[in-house]
This record gives C-alpha cells, structure tokens and sequence, in this order.
C-alpha cells in the first residue's frame, strides 16, 4: 500500500478542521439560541409573578384609558422599533427566496445570492425572535406594566391597522396575524372589564361601552373579526386615545404582529 502523500494528508486535516469548525458553530449557535430562550423564559417569569397572566388584566370599567399609561404604551413602542425593522428584514428575506423557489427568473449568481440571504434570515429568525421578546418585557418592567395591560392597548390601539394586514406586503406571512391564543386572551380580557362592570352595578352607567363590549366579544367568537375593533375603538376608549393617535399609528410594525403578543407557555415554570 501506497504510504499518504503529504499533500492528500494535509487536505484530510483540512477537511477535518472544517468538519470541526462547523460543528463548534453549530453546537455554539444552539448553545447561545436555548440560552437566550431561558433568560428570556426567565424574564417574561418574572413579567409574571409581578403584574399576572395576560388574560388576568381587567381594563377600565368606562374604557378609558388613563394618559400615563398610554405614555408608558408609547415608550414600550419606542424601545423595540429596532427589532420591528429586524425582523421585518428577516421576512423580506425569506419572502424573496420564497418567489424564487416559485417564480425563477434570476441569473445563476443573483439566484444563489437571494438564496444563502434567504437561508441566514431564516437561521436568523429564531435568535431575533427571542431578542425582540426579551427587549419588549424589559420595557414592560421598566414602564411597570404587565402582558395583559400592553396587550389590551395593543389591541386597542392598532385595530384598523390589524384589519389591513390581509393586504399588506407580508399579507402570505404567519407572523401578520393576531394568534389565536392572542384572540382567547383579548376576548377574556374584554369579559373581564364586562363582568366588573356587571358585578359593580355599572351597566346603567355605561350602557354603550357594555352594548360595544358585548358585540365585540360576540364577533371574536363568531369570527366575523378576525382581529379586535377593525373599525377602531368605540366610545371613551376612542376618546382618550385620539390625541395619541398620529404617534401611535408611526410605532406600528406591519407583519410581526404575532411576534409583538408572543408569550412563554403556561405550563412552562423555569428554576432561577
């Protein structure tokens, strides 16, 4: 048998330094991916002891919603428009190499070049997920508001915007759509506000807020809306936000809404 020549032996060790480089990029990449998940599981824990599940939040009983806290709403806003637009770029990316994979089109150098974009951004998306979240509950803490209050303005706030999804440029993405764990949480919020209304005797006090919630709660059950107030808020609610509105409306991230409202698990309890 014929001994190795140096020159195969030296293109083996090469072979098999690539072969262990990628590899510790791998096991590294995992290893910082599910350690960023446990902080961020972490986190959003702590979101939780503090201020409750999101379906817990009772809202105003007359729909107002006070200054200060739609503020606090706005800083929240302000702190995670750097992830929007990351993440946003996540899906133009994955969108164009899905149009390559069905149009075609490209020449062979610009074909690749989409795709290994498209393939980093979908890589990607998992790391920018969890950084959004993890951003998004320091400034909940920060502004001291808990899940359930920033998803009830969420909702509130952004509902003709929500309605237009279907039609947007991410109109073929999952992530343009209100989950339908989001829905169930939104809608037990809203009964939340109509039983304290009803256990404080208040109906006949508000009787158009109890008539919009109750038509409300009947059209996320049925179906007709598919996302909360497509019109936009009704009554105090619309009142007290409409000096907010033309800001509110700039902070909005079209494509990402099911990012914006993504929470841990229930089930999920993480040891400190």
């Amino acid at each position: 048998m014929k001994p190795s020549s140096p020159k195969s032996t030296g293109k083996g060790k090469g072979c098999l330094l690539i072969a262990l480089t990628t590899t510790f990029v791998i096991v590294s990449g995992f290893y910082f991916l599910t350690a960023g998940i446990r902080d961020a599981k972490q986190l959003e824990q702590n979101l939780i002891d503090r201020f409750g599940w999101a379906e817990d939040y009772t809202p105003p009983l007359d729909g107002s919603i006070d200054p200060q806290r739609i503020e606090a709403f706005i800083r929240v806003r302000e702190a995670v428009q750097t992830d929007c637009a990351d993440y946003q770029a996540v899906l133009v990316s994955i969108q164009n190499l899905d149009k390559l994979e069905t149009e075609g089109g490209e020449s062979a150098p610009e074909a690749a070049s989409t795709g290994l974009q498209g393939l980093k951004s979908a890589l990607g998306a998992g790391p920018k997920m969890i950084e959004f979240s993890t951003n998004r509950n320091r400034a909940l803490i920060d502004e001291e508001m808990g899940l359930g209050e920033y998803m009830y303005i969420y909702l509130t706030v952004y509902g003709k915007q929500l309605a237009k999804e279907s039609v947007s440029d991410f109109s073929s993405t999952e992530e343009a759509y209100v989950s339908e764990r989001a829905r169930r949480e939104y809608r037990q919020i809203l009964a939340n506000q109509l039983l304290a209304l009803e256990t404080a005797e208040l109906e006949s006090n508000h009787p158009e807020i109890v008539a919009d919630l109750q038509e409300e709660i009947k059209a996320l059950d049925d179906g007709s809306h598919t996302s909360p107030w497509p019109k936009g808020p009704a009554g105090d609610t619309r009142v007290s936000l409409s000096p907010y509105l033309d800001q509110l409306d700039k902070l909005y991230c079209q494509g990402i809404v099911k990012i914006e409202l993504l929470q841990k698990n229930r089930g999920l309890q993480l040891e400190g």
